[in-house]
């Protein structure tokens, strides 16, 4: 058995949409810029030169194409430096294919205009947040009653299935390699942190614990029962489709009745 490794490794992900800043002045810049080295760098210097600090971003570069995107927010508070100044200075760099910019929509706060749709690891993708899901499951509870965990269990079950097929179909991957793929993506995704504890390759039985998972810590701490349907359905789901055999899964752990994180038991039936 692998030693659990701390949370106090990670850092959190702010997938920044836009920028809340009462009493700011506040900007949006998108560059289309030259795939090259020092294109950031270059851009940054001109920001710095005209004494502008960048509140933060993303950029985009796939390591095979010829050119990428870098989309900031700026604070502009005090400047005397105008949208289209800044934007004339920056369409002066070599490395600086266009520019576009946006203000403020309400005093102090500004969102994204220019980023659609949102894809995540190549797939189209959307964010909820995870109160939104605690209200969605307590909605289902209340009412189909106890019906609600088989609905989650049997959503939980295809969404495996088909994060497989399309590892399966992306990668070229199969079995527990696609496997521990499908975990490692539920980090950056925000799902939680999933580790294989224990894994016997002979009978495939596997014990997987999760921290932070999303469908049990808005429920942390308050009820007597485990609370995971919907990823223990998921887990079926990954193992049924990577090994080809029928599985079950157990939740004998959980965040949700005070255990320090959630801890599943997958063999086959």
């Amino acid at each position: 058995m692998n030693k659990m490794e701390s949370m106090e490794k990670y850092y959190q992900r702010d997938l920044v949409l836009g920028v809340y800043s009462p009493g700011s002045v506040l900007a949006e810049f998108i560059l289309r810029l030259k795939n090259v080295p020092g294109a950031i760098a270059s851009v940054s210097k001109i920001l710095s030169d005209l004494n502008l600090n960048i509140l933060s971003g993303h950029h985009f570069a796939g390591p095979r194409e010829d050119e990428g995107l870098w989309i900031f927010f700026v604070d502009l508070t005090g400047k005397e430096t105008n949208l289209e100044m800044v934007a004339s200075h920056l369409k002066e760099s070599e490395v600086v294919l266009d520019v576009k910019f946006s203000r403020e929509q309400v005093e102090g706060i500004i969102l994204d205009k220019f980023l659609f749709p949102l894809i995540v690891l190549d797939e189209r993708s959307v964010i909820f947040r995870v109160e939104t899901f605690a209200n969605m499951f307590k909605r289902l509870y209340k009412a189909f009653g106890s019906g609600a965990p088989v609905l989650l269990y049997e959503m939980g079950l295809s969404a495996g299935i088909n994060k497989i097929e399309n590892i399966e179909k992306k990668y070229g991957l199969s079995g527990l390699t696609a496997l521990k793929i499908a975990l490692a993506e539920r980090i950056p995704k925000g799902w939680g942190i999933p580790r294989i504890e224990e894994y016997n390759e002979e009978d495939l039985q596997a014990t997987i614990t999760v921290e932070e998972l999303f469908e049990c810590l808005p429920f942390k701490k308050t009820e007597k029962n485990a609370t995971s349907h919907f990823f223990r359905g998921y887990l079926v789901g990954l193992f049924t489709k990577a090994f080809n055999k029928q599985f079950q899964a157990r939740e004998v752990e959980c965040i949700s009745k005070g255990d320090t994180h959630c801890r599943f038991i997958i063999k086959p039936i």
